[in-house]
């Protein structure tokens, strides 16, 4: 099988050729490499030293505007395997990482999209991180825990690792056994059956691209497939700050909490279920509530989200709409 590996880059350093390093040692060879890049000051210099990788087949295309969910999108329309793996430039993955993913899509024809193991509690140079840090950042699921106020929105999600809660928002079970249905994706190690998301489009709604994952596999299910979590294809992804993620949930962007929460307003207005706004406010005053013991910027971050979704499926905002209230009012 024609496998496209994707990697979405911005503001990137020595992160993406180590990574390309990881790829060029992989047991299963037949694969190209899609980099979307957003320019950034200086990057000249990275895009044209990843061009001398000769023995990778690597297409790079620039990003002229938008945001994540943009880039994603040059990525569903532009990646040409029949499998396409997504991973970030700041990981790097295992020797049997493509092969794992393409066994695993050989093997149950009605799995959409699968994500497999994600090691996170490592340094960026590949040590483990000291059992403190690593609690800290564990931390971080704790929010995502809302299973006995926030039941199915759809009994599709029966068994569901994470399911939609009749908030609009996503609810983590826990639940890690192997090959679990799940609409918990990580992007850092997700792949894809090009038919399950061909003319797929995120709508636009966010800055960082908070949900997306979940937006890309709840179409899959949508189109017949399922998506799900197996144990292989292992990903390193160290710890650290960045654009899209924090050492812990006291440390993530206020613009990534807040779209978490917005994802509500995907599963009302884009996706067409029947949010249950008393939920979804009951939910708002658990999180403010137990945010207010992390941080006040954790507190901050689910009130402004929170504010713009029950805004939004009320007036039924546009998704330009709804990104560009989410940046004014981080800009305040």
């Amino acid at each position: 099988m024609e496998v496209t590996i994707a990697i979405p880059i911005y503001k990137t350093t020595q992160s993406i050729f180590k990574l390309l390093n990881t790829i060029k040692k992989q047991s299963y060879q037949n694969f190209n490499i899609l980099i979307i890049y957003k320019e950034w000051p200086g990057c000249e210099g990275t895009i044209s030293k990843i061009k001398k990788y000769r023995d990778l087949r690597i297409e790079v295309l620039k990003q002229d505007q938008g945001y994540f969910e943009e880039a994603l999108n040059m990525i569903y329309r532009k990646a040409d395997g029949e499998i396409v793996i997504h991973t970030d430039d700041d990981a790097w993955i295992s020797k049997n990482w493509v092969k794992d993913h393409v066994e695993l899509h050989k093997k149950y024809k009605k799995v959409g999209m699968a994500t497999g193991m994600v090691i996170e509690d490592i340094h960026p140079n590949g040590t483990p991180l000291p059992f403190f840090k690593k609690l800290i950042n564990d931390s971080k699921w704790l929010m995502n825990k809302h299973t006995i106020i926030d039941k199915l929105i759809d009994d599709r999600f029966n068994g569901y690792g994470m399911y939609i809660g009749r908030s609009g928002m996503l609810v983590d079970t826990g639940k890690r056994y192997d090959m679990i249905k799940t609409l918990k994706q990580h992007g850092v190690n997700m792949s894809w059956k090009r038919e399950a998301l061909e003319g797929f489009k995120l709508p636009g709604f966010t800055r960082y691209g908070g949900g997306n994952e979940a937006c890309a596999a709840l179409e899959t299910l949508n189109r017949g497939y399922i998506p799900i979590w197996f144990n292989g294809a292992q990903t390193f992804h160290p710890i650290h700050e960045s654009l899209s993620r924090g050492t812990s949930v006291s440390t993530l962007p206020i613009g990534l909490t807040a779209e978490r929460v917005l994802f509500s307003y995907y599963t009302s207005n884009v996706a067409g279920y029947n949010v249950d706004l008393d939920t979804l406010r009951l939910r708002n005053k658990l999180d403010i509530l137990l945010a207010s013991f992390i941080s006040n910027s954790a507190k901050r971050s689910y009130r402004l989200g929170y504010e713009i979704a029950n805004e939004a499926i009320e007036k039924s905002w546009s998704a330009k709409m709804v990104r560009k209230e989410l940046i004014a009012r981080l800009n305040e």
